[in-house]
């Protein structure tokens, strides 16, 4: 029987440093994950940015093509004054004109505040391509280290599940299956060491007649409050 629960300490040694190996290795996965994220996610800014400043550069094309028009109007409009006999017709043409000169006016405003427009989202595209290519190389760098770190954890990980399987082979069928329910519900803790009549595990005190047939290790026994296999320090 001290055999056995020889085992089950050596299996729940195992098993809690094979969850720690696991836990820093879903680690390491995240801190890579973060860095995908992040990139990912000021590339997508990048690329808004790259497709405002875009249509806004289309836009500005539009109107400076309106604007060359209009003022080619302009300067036909006052082409024809010469040529005018009537006062009427004079008045109306330098009408016309002076629409057509307060129309440039908006459209050169407007083009102004396009220009004003795509140079501020310049101005965040540049800030967006720094903080990419800080992100690119602090990835580049860490990326590196946590690829070696997961390949050497990945070594020592498949060595240690070696080790655990030789011990679980060795252990009868339902005690193993015992064990492994009790890991899983107790946060991998399924063994408990009993001390001066008490469960460490859960703090609670154990029946005397209990505590005295644990020191005895005649068979494996659990603790009445929470259930964990219960084993005591026996002197060599």
């Amino acid at each position: 029987m001290q055999n056995q629960m020889n085992l089950l300490r050596d299996l729940q040694e195992v098993d809690q440093e094979i969850s720690s190996i696991e836990a820093t290795r879903q680690g390491y996965r995240d801190e890579l994950s973060a860095f995908e994220a992040d990139a990912t996610r000021v590339q997508e800014m990048l690329d808004q940015l790259n497709d405002e400043i875009a249509l806004l550069q289309q836009s500005e094309a539009e109107l400076q093509q309106s604007l060359l028009k209009e003022c080619d109007n302009v300067t036909k409009v006052e082409a024809r004054l010469p040529e005018i006999q009537t006062q009427k017709e004079y008045v109306a043409v330098l009408k016309e004109i002076d629409v057509a000169k307060k129309t440039n006016k908006e459209v050169e405003e407007q083009m102004l505040s396009k220009q004003q427009e795509i140079s501020s989202l310049e101005a965040d595209l540049q800030e967006k391509e720094v903080e990419l290519a800080a992100i690119q190389g602090k990835s580049e760098a860490r990326g590196t280290e946590l690829t070696q770190l997961l390949s050497e954890s990945e070594e020592v990980l498949i060595k240690r599940t070696q080790t655990r399987e030789s011990v679980a082979e060795e252990l009868p069928v339902a005690l193993l299956r015992k064990y492994h329910t009790l890991f899983k519900r107790r946060g991998g803790l399924a063994l408990a060491l009993a001390s001066q009549g008490a469960c460490l595990g859960c703090n609670m005190q154990l029946p005397p007649q209990q505590y005295n047939r644990l020191l005895q290790v005649a068979e494996i026994q659990t603790c009445p409050h929470c259930n964990r296999i219960l084993f005591v320090e026996t002197s060599v």
